[in-house]
């Protein structure tokens, strides 16, 4: 093997490892976000009550969809009208 062909393959080496490297660290990126937001999200709804939780929970599933997010904050509503009711 001449130095030619040991130079181009340590060259298809090095750009393969970037190209792995790369995208490796894109994905461990996604990946803690996603763990943040997850975080952040447990933290938030902590201390609030059932019906609080649901229409949180009901925002950020629904985010920008109006219509959805309408018939998510009913089905809260009667959810907890059902709860209050048991609890009478």
């Amino acid at each position: 093997m001449n130095e030619e062909n040991k130079a181009i393959l340590i060259g298809i080496f090095l750009v393969t490892t970037g190209i792995l490297l790369f995208t490796g660290i894109i994905i461990l990126g996604v990946y803690k976000y996603h763990q943040l937001e997850v975080s952040n999200f447990q933290k938030t709804i902590l201390n609030l009550s059932d019906e609080q939780k649901c229409l949180h929970i009901c925002g950020f599933e629904f985010d920008g969809y109006f219509e959805s997010y309408k018939f998510c904050a009913e089905k809260c509503d009667r959810i907890s009208e059902r709860l209050n009711e048991v609890a009478k």
